[in-house]
């Protein structure tokens, strides 16, 4: 995380971190105007690529540009208290890419993987399969053919493009970032008690994943070899000794705290203390206090943690 301080003294890395942001709010705001998802926290993002693939080619300049994007982008009609959280979820959204990239990944980025075109569709159709599902038992079985069909397309076609033309790292990638942005915006916001952790929570990372997994594989093999070329890769940019290096055990530990954050979020938004799991003191006491707020604090804090080691 010191490269988070240390850039700032990098002229080029300043420059990097304005491009970002600008990037960002500018795609950002025509979308945040006309077609919101959840009026007032959200909207249609294929912005939302843009911190992916600026984490892997600026570094930590794409944390911090994404973080004061989305910041510009929320004063055009989104802003209040849950901009706040939505400047720590962008903020890692940009962040924990190339971290993750560092502690997981060898070999170059836009390395293609190996598999065979058969399980190339098998794994999409089951990856559009499970996104189906996770969105239906989170909406109560209340969602529409049609909806069910464009649910699973969008995940079947992000799956294909990523494992296609990048690799199965890049798709662990966006898939952690996204859930991360998702969960620590829909506890932030459901905790002040603005809108329920399952939907935004929900629409945010699904926005991430298949904004990412569409447009990602398109643009990262083309841009990133001439910012290769030109000398702008933050490793390029950056002294050494201005990096920190990347702790596996940090990358693990934000994987599987994210993936629980999110699981158990829905968890209790669908009813897990009245159903008598959490136990009936436990659950009057984390209700009255906030309830989803207070029982998914420790693994936000666990998220947090990893951060800062990752």
């Amino acid at each position: 995380m010191k490269e988070l301080i240390t850039m700032w003294k990098n002229t080029r890395m300043i420059v990097l971190t304005a491009v970002t942001a600008a990037l960002y709010a500018a795609i950002l705001i025509p979308f945040k105007v006309g077609i919101p998802l959840v009026p007032g926290f959200t909207e249609v993002r294929p912005a939302n690529v843009i911190p992916i693939i600026c984490s892997l080619m600026f570094g930590p300049a794409a944390a911090w540009g994404s973080a004061i994007g989305n910041t510009i982008a929320d004063a055009f009609g989104t802003f209040g208290l849950g901009t706040i959280f939505g400047f720590i979820g962008n903020f890692l959204y940009g962040y924990i890419p190339y971290r993750i990239y560092l502690a997981l990944c060898k070999g170059e980025l836009t390395a293609k993987s190996h598999l065979t075109l058969l399980r190339l569709i098998l794994i999409s159709i089951i990856a559009g399969l499970f996104v189906d599902l996770f969105y239906t038992l989170i909406m109560s079985g209340n969602v529409s053919i049609i909806r069910h069909v464009l649910i699973f397309l969008a995940s079947f076609i992000s799956t294909f493009l990523v494992l296609k033309f990048l690799s199965i790292s890049y798709f662990l990638i966006i898939l952690t970032a996204s859930v991360v942005c998702g969960v620590i915006i829909g506890w932030g916001v459901h905790t002040l008690g603005m809108v329920p952790f399952s939907v935004l929570a929900n629409i945010i990372t699904l926005n991430n994943f298949l904004a990412s997994g569409v447009l990602g594989p398109i643009l990262l093999p083309a841009l990133y070899p001439a910012v290769k070329r030109l000398g702008l890769l933050y490793t390029d940019v950056m002294d050494e000794k201005d990096r920190s290096k990347a702790h596996l055990w940090a990358s693990i530990l934000m994987i599987v705290s994210a993936v629980l954050a999110l699981g158990i979020g829905n968890w209790i938004a669908i009813g897990a203390y009245d159903m008598g799991v959490l136990g009936k003191g436990f659950g009057q006491a984390v209700q009255g206090a906030g309830g989803l707020g207070l029982g998914l604090a420790p693994l936000i804090l666990l998220i947090i943690i990893s951060a800062v080691f990752l």
